[in-house]
């Protein structure tokens, strides 16, 4: 049975000259898992929203979009905006409170959803105290609990660490397999998620270009820069780790040339902060040192500390204990890019060389909350490349960026390090941490256990690694990135 389809679908935002959606023709079955993918501004976003009436945006429509059902459930970009209780068990029940449902009925639900979701130890705790592996889980679980036969969801994997992304994926293929709920979502990387999807559809301005099975889309090389870094590797296109660790046996690694520390830039000491007196320490008695012309990454789990780090480093957050020396300006790139927007439109923010330089030339007149997330960690990095700086802090910058923004953005990052500019970046990407890293640091429980070169610390670490890494381990001492491939 079709779930949904769209017939021609094309629309235009307000005050836009270009299509955010064109000519889509689309058919959804009953039952299926799509994976949408597509560069950033693709028209994904306001694809998926055109799928759910309620949220479907404001614009001039043609085409037709059949829906045909009345019980579908969105999980928007940022789950923190969704969230309208302040503890668990109020999250579930707003949705059941809200369709009449009497009080032994809503707690049936709850307790059926928690016990699916592994939310039921955790049904009191406020959700603000939760990792962001958790919000995401009582996000889903939130819509869920509406029993519906379809759930979309907008990029949720952003801002997760390699464990809460696994368990994300894994839980919608529960949802699909032993529910039976229709999965759409959007993504920007198909790991662990190729392997199962019945179809991925990919967009480019607004275009569906391929549409098909990822075993069939593998032998397409526009494909390729969709699918798993390691993919495009081998002849036989791997989509797993567990396909391409005996491929990779006859691959072979550059020497490994350790470089120079050089000048110390920025320098925390035995630095102890919490954010209340009576709530543990986020960081405790932590040591860390970047260098003059290097980048520098930090990765660990959700909650580690890692954003915090970042805030003491830029001033924006004093610590109980230790010391902190920085040699000349921080500019500071936070999580939330929306923190640095203070005009009313994209124009006003950056002038028309620095939007083409960082590919936001056709958003010009677009009000900055209105762009995508990707366009807004563009905006945020194009506002900061104005600025006078000798440090650039930046917090999740790849997050909801594709492949070809990735790609800008390291670039962007290296030219800074060869100016002699420190770049310090806090990332749950490993594989773009791999890439663009000098140093990298793992930080769990509020210290850095490990720090030291790139492929150093990522060929020390089991989990916290790159996919490369991954499939090489058995047979490689430090390969970490495919430029450490011969």
């Amino acid at each position: 049975m079709v779930l949904f389809e769209t017939k021609d679908l094309s629309f235009i935002y307000p005050d836009c000259k270009s299509k955010a959606l064109d000519g889509v023709n689309l058919t959804i079955n009953r039952g299926e898992f799509i994976l949408l993918m597509g560069r950033t501004g693709s028209g994904k976003s306001t694809l998926l929203r055109m799928l759910k009436k309620e949220l479907s945006p404001f614009g001039d429509i043609k085409g037709r979009i059949i829906i045909n059902s009345n019980r579908t459930g969105f999980v928007i970009q940022n789950t923190d905006a969704s969230f309208v209780a302040e503890n668990v068990r109020g999250e579930l029940a707003f949705a059941p409170e809200n369709m009449k449902m009497k009080n032994d009925e809503i707690a049936v639900r709850i307790g059926e959803t928690a016990s699916f979701f592994n939310l039921s130890d955790m049904l009191d705790k406020k959700i603000s105290d939760l990792s962001g592996g958790e919000r995401a889980v009582v996000a889903i679980a939130s819509v869920m609990i509406s029993d519906v036969d379809a759930l979309i969801l907008d990029e949720p994997l952003n801002q997760l660490d390699p464990k809460s992304t696994y368990h994300i994926i894994s839980l919608l293929k529960r949802v699909n397999e032993e529910l039976g709920v229709t999965v759409i979502m959007s993504s920007h990387t198909a790991d662990n998620i190729a392997d199962f999807c019945d179809r991925m559809i990919i967009l480019e301005e607004g275009k569906i270009v391929l549409d098909d099975s990822p075993r069939i889309l593998k032998k397409s090389e526009k494909a390729l820069e969709y699918l798993p870094v390691y993919t495009s590797l081998f002849n036989e296109r791997p989509l797993t780790v567990r396909e391409a660790v005996p491929l990779a046996e006859l691959l072979e690694e550059s020497e490994y040339m350790p470089g120079k520390s050089g000048k110390t830039s920025a320098q925390l000491k035995n630095i102890t902060f919490s954010y209340s007196k009576k709530e543990r320490d986020i960081l405790s008695s932590l040591t860390f040192e970047a260098y003059t012309g290097t980048v520098h990454s930090i990765i660990g789990a959700n909650g580690s500390g890692k954003t915090t780090l970042l805030k003491v480093l830029a001033g924006i957050k004093k610590a109980y204990s230790g010391r902190v020396k920085v040699n000349g300006k921080i500019a500071y790139m936070p999580q939330n890019p929306k923190y640095l927007f203070t005009k009313d439109t994209v124009r006003e923010e950056i002038d028309e060389n620095i939007a083409q330089r960082f590919g936001l030339s056709d958003c010009l007149e677009h009000h900055p909350y209105d762009l995508s997330i990707g366009q807004m960690q563009k905006l945020a990095l194009a506002i900061l490349s104005a600025q006078d700086f000798n440090i650039l802090l930046l917090d999740e910058p790849s997050k909801a960026l594709d492949s070809f923004s990735k790609n800008g953005l390291k670039k962007y990052i290296r030219d800074l390090a060869k100016q002699g500019k420190t770049v310090i970046i806090v990332s749950h990407d490993l594989d773009f941490v791999g890439d663009v890293s000098d140093y990298v640091s793992f930080l769990s429980d509020g210290i850095i256990t490990i720090t030291g070169e790139r492929r150093y610390v990522l060929s020390s670490l089991n989990y916290y690694t790159t996919q490369i890494r991954r499939i090489t381990k058995p047979y490689l001492k430090s390969a970490v990135s495919a430029e450490d491939l011969k």
